[in-house]
């Protein structure tokens, strides 16, 4: 599957550098295509060998790797918003990292719909923060979270947000 990713991750870069043609073709009919079963691998559990090893498996497919940060769900969904390149294109995804994000149960669900959003901030920057409204409870819940990791992440996100927008979210988060 790694490896399928990383072709249509590929793909949808190139798209991107073109203008996003593409994708936006049919009012965005393909992004909602291709967007709708990518979202839908922030639930997935890989099958391992191992017990102990489903958490590694699951990151790797998602996230990347340390050696590897292409051919994973993150880069792919990264890929595809620049692609579209349009903040009604956007929304969607959003809702659907935000939704990995608030999942209750799997911390691993959480920290990767937190790497796309911080992976989403990172590369389109100030142009996707009309959407950090929709963000902020999400994040607010998650500075309190049982695991560090996401809790720590999410900081790292709205630090990012701060410098992006010039100014503080201490009032808005509460």
């Amino acid at each position: 599957l790694r490896q399928v990713l990383a072709v249509f991750e590929s793909s949808l870069r190139a798209d991107g550098r073109e203008g996003g043609n593409w994708i936006r073709t049919e009012e965005g009919k393909r992004y909602n295509l291709i967007l709708e079963p990518l979202a839908k691998l922030f639930q997935c559990t890989p099958s391992v060998n191992t017990e102990g090893d489903h958490i590694r498996a699951y990151k790797d497919l998602v996230e990347g790797t340390e050696d590897a940060d292409d051919g994973n769900v993150v880069a792919c969904l990264t890929a595809l918003a620049v692609a579209a390149g349009d903040e009604q294109l956007w929304k969607p995804l959003n809702h659907a990292v935000l939704e990995a994000a608030g999942t209750d149960g799997r911390s691993e669900v959480r920290h990767a719909g937190l790497v796309c959003l911080l992976s989403l901030m990172k590369t389109l920057g100030e142009e996707y923060m009309v959407l950090l409204p929709e963000c902020l409870p999400v994040l607010s819940e998650l500075l309190e979270d049982s695991n560090e990791e996401v809790g720590g992440l999410a900081r790292d996100i709205i630090t990012l947000a701060e410098e992006l927008i010039g100014d503080s979210l201490e009032e808005t988060l509460g």
